[in-house]
């Protein structure tokens, strides 16, 4: 019995076969083109076959395909039948496991390149189905073309099934069967860092404490001549005496997070999370300090006060909302009769004027300026008597591009300064186009630190998930006089 050739080597010898008729027939120009043309695409085929480096025993990349024949491109879960039961088989994807050979892994790269360049690229308008990386998208179809014969069929009715052979990112057109690969890292927005809490002394506790406070009253009075037996005393001066109490309050952050999800994020994710829970900590202080306020009623409607997106939509506005863990300036300003409604007076002049003039003689020395950024760039920048140099000579901030003292004062951005209040200086949200400046006198407040931030990590081996918990116990407070006006506070800003 005749052994059957090999699908090539038949090829070849049919090839043979042909010439040796034509040359016994004659050679025409028409015959030597056709046999020239077979004998190349045989060679491509030959080329295409062995340029492949072959996989190792187990890597086989059949295990990509389902059982229905299709390929899996990432990893996907199948259907199939075993011993009359349905059952789910899991089928690695040719794009997202470990590359077997050097094929796989020069289609990986080419897949990875054609990702990180559509991240830096901006589709067309209104060429949805364009492909912006057409020669990364020829350079895949060209590996496409050389897969190794186990799945190029399978590979190829993938590409074939699309709309168009272009490779874009629209459904139908490639988007399917090249996905996107992601980048091991992380996109954040814009954050401002937080400086208000800085600007203010801190006193290390180990609990609740009492601190005696004293108002210096004593003052001196004329002495008579003592002209009797019985001497005449001196007016006497009593200072005034007290204390404070200061109870630390607990700020928390707490966050569950699945184990699977730490194993197979791209980005170390336990860490990135706890430095996340940590900052949580930082924000709802910064955020208390200027907008904190332990009334019945919050002085804001909190409960949908989400300033500057940071605190999401849910939550909000509780008893245990962190606005709520003490009076902050905005609130003290208000208590002490320290507020000035400044919409006709947008100036620096009327910064020193109208707020640290209010301080008084707390004005004169280390008072800080706390304002949003909208102010500072709409009306601070652009103050007239900053403006050029003919008036500020290099300092001007056309020059500088800054303010770092004004009168001795510093002036301090804050993204939990709302550009979002009404014309009264409170959040409504009804009226959410105003803003408002803060003149501070730094030395009157202090942060009473029981402990700092700590971020603890526990394991919950029947749920499979980690609780991510940070805390911090402080107390932000003043000792003076509920008449002494430490902060001052101008509103109807940016009207």
């Amino acid at each position: 019995m005749n052994t059957p050739l090999a699908p090539d080597a038949q090829k070849v010898v049919d090839l043979v076969r042909d010439y040796e008729q034509a040359k016994a027939a004659g050679l025409t120009p028409e015959a030597v083109n056709g046999l020239v043309g077979r004998m190349q695409s045989l060679q491509e085929q030959v080329s295409a076959s062995r340029q492949v480096e072959r996989a190792p025993d187990g890597h086989d990349l059949r295990r990509h395909l389902t059982p229905d024949g299709s390929i899996a491109l990432v990893r996907t879960v199948a259907k199939t039948q075993f011993a009359g039961r349905p059952v789910d088989v899991e089928v690695p994807g040719l794009l997202d496991t470990v590359p077997a050979d050097s094929w796989t892994r020069d289609l990986h790269e080419a897949v990875a390149s054609r990702s990180y360049a559509r991240a830096l690229m901006v589709q067309p308008r209104g060429k949805s189905a364009m492909s912006v990386t057409p020669n990364l998208d020829a350079r895949i179809l060209s590996l496409c073309a050389q897969s190794p014969r186990e799945i190029r069929g399978a590979l190829e009715k993938a590409i074939s099934d699309t709309t168009t052979k272009a490779i874009s990112d629209t459904t139908g057109a490639g988007a399917e069967w090249i996905p996107d690969v992601a980048v091991p890292g992380l996109y954040e927005d814009f954050y401002l860092a937080n400086q208000a809490e800085s600007l203010f002394g801190v006193v290390p506790i180990s609990g609740s404490i009492i601190i005696p406070t004293i108002s210096d009253v004593t003052r001196p009075y004329i002495g008579g001549i003592q002209s009797s037996d019985i001497p005449t005393a001196f007016t006497p001066s009593t200072p005034s005496t007290g204390n404070s109490t200061i109870s630390p309050k607990m700020l928390a952050v707490r966050m569950l997070l699945d184990v699977a999800a730490t194993e197979d994020s791209i980005v170390p994710l336990i860490p990135e999370m706890q430095r996340r829970v940590a900052r949580a900590i930082a924000d709802g202080v910064e955020d208390a300090i200027i907008n904190g306020d332990t009334t019945a009623t919050h002085e804001d409607v909190i409960a949908s006060w989400n300033i500057r997106s940071r605190w999401g939509a849910s939550g909000l506005g509780g008893s245990t909302d962190h606005r709520r863990l003490w009076k902050g300036l905005r609130r003290i300003a208000v208590d002490r009769s320290a507020t000035v409604a400044q919409g006709s007076g947008q100036t620096i002049a009327k910064i020193l004027e109208e707020l640290a003039g209010a301080l008084g003689e707390r004005g004169n020395v280390g008072t800080t300026i706390i304002l949003s950024p909208e102010v500072f760039f709409k009306k601070v920048l652009t103050d007239t008597n900053l403006l050029t140099v003919d008036k500020a000579g290099m300092m001007a901030t056309i020059v500088s591009g800054g303010v770092a003292t004004i009168g001795g004062m510093r002036f301090v951005l804050s993204r939990f300064m709302g550009a979002d209040l009404n014309a009264s200086g409170l959040f409504d949200n009804v009226t959410t186009t105003r803003s408002g400046v803060l003149a501070v006198s730094p030395d009157d407040f202090k942060m009473y630190n029981r402990r700092g931030t700590m971020v603890e990590l526990d394991k919950e081996i029947e749920s499979q998930t980690y609780n991510l918990v940070a805390t911090r116990r402080t107390m932000f407070a003043t000792l003076s006089a509920s008449s002494v006006k430490v902060c001052a506070f101008g509103y109807n800003w940016l009207s």
